[in-house]
């Protein structure tokens, strides 16, 4: 069974890695701060517990991206591009680190909570289960803490 965030252990066993994280660690590849992949990770994240949004019809493209990403590649890869929206360097000082900290704790937390589907459609996956969020989530916080180290 693929990990997921919507599993509690899996949930505190990201919250445990990014304990560990301080705002000094440099990146393993890239150019973003400890305390920019938290914001990065925060802004991702916030976006999937958002209220219903319509269906939209899921390209093939998009399909088989879902299936190689989520099902196949054991992690995402280095310094692959994402969501243009989403990117954060340059947009926080180093001192909204705590800050960033917490929000991202209780962000995860939320996950084993989180009751009912979310239909927020994802920008590279196309329409995806409640299941695949959490796949896709934590596949993400995982390659950001890779990143860093913890």
């Amino acid at each position: 069974m693929k990990k997921t965030l919507f599993n509690k252990a899996t949930a505190d066993n990201v919250i445990e890695r990014v304990n560990k994280l301080q705002p000094g660690n440099k990146p393993r590849w890239g150019t973003m701060t400890a305390t920019e992949m938290l914001l990065h990770s925060n802004l991702c994240n916030e976006e999937i517990f958002q209220p219903i949004m319509p269906v939209r019809k899921t390209r093939f493209k998009q399909y088989l991206l879902r299936m190689i990403a989520l099902y196949m590649a054991p992690n995402f890869k280095k310094g692959i591009k994402g969501d243009p929206g989403k990117e954060t360097v340059g947009k926080i000082a180093a001192e909204g680190f705590e800050q960033q900290k917490l929000k991202f704790i209780e962000l995860i937390r939320r996950f084993p909570e989180q009751e009912g589907d979310l239909t927020l459609p994802h920008i590279a996956f196309g329409n995806i289960s409640k299941e695949q969020w959490g796949i896709a989530a934590y596949k993400h916080m995982n390659h950001h803490l890779r990143q860093f180290g913890v």
